[in-house]
């Protein structure tokens, strides 16, 4: 029995503990959210107090036209200024808008070349002149069968030639060689 009085007399203590430890926090809490609101209040309070705003007096009459048509001179200059500026940077901005253009250009004519490259070698070598061809002797009897594979012969021989570069088509009496 004393052992269970025991129990509850701990349990006890441990909850009186977590309320007095949860208590003392929110104190805190609070005690610190309430210096922070009156620093703040004082600062401002002293932030008015300490800079008045003092209005200039002038002893004497002015002409206000004067002073407005200085005023409105003076903020014209300001701005034709700052206006000369604007376009100075404003022909910067275009110079180097002009210039990326042109790398941009650049690079293109690159890729082009590189795709060129690709399908053309660079490395082409200069052709001999070319011979005369001379027309095969052929029978009466041979062309009348030969004539579809003449045809074929002429169009491969067109296509060598229009992929090495030479772009020039013999004449259509001229049979290739191979």
């Amino acid at each position: 029995m004393n052992f269970i009085f025991g129990i509850i007399i701990v349990a006890m203590f441990i909850i009186a503990l977590r309320v007095i430890w949860a208590t003392a926090f929110q104190l805190l809490v609070i005690v610190k959210n309430g210096l922070s609101a009156l620093r703040r209040h004082t600062a401002q309070w002293s932030a008015r107090k300490a800079v008045p705003v003092i209005m200039p007096r002038i002893s004497q009459a002015v002409d206000w036209e004067t002073m407005s048509e200085t005023v409105r001179r003076e903020i014209q200059r300001r701005n034709s200024s700052s206006g000369n500026e604007l376009d100075r940077l404003e022909l910067q901005y275009q110079a180097k808008q002009k210039t990326i253009k042109l790398y941009e250009a650049e690079i293109e004519i690159a890729k082009l070349e590189r795709e060129l490259h690709k399908i053309k070698p660079v490395d082409v070598s200069p052709e001999p002149e070319a011979k005369k061809r001379r027309k095969a002797k052929t029978q009466p009897a041979q062309a009348a069968t030969d004539a579809p594979s003449s045809k074929t012969a002429q169009q491969v021989f067109q296509l060598r030639e229009a992929l090495k570069g030479g772009g020039t088509t013999p004449p259509n009496n001229q049979p290739a060689r191979h």
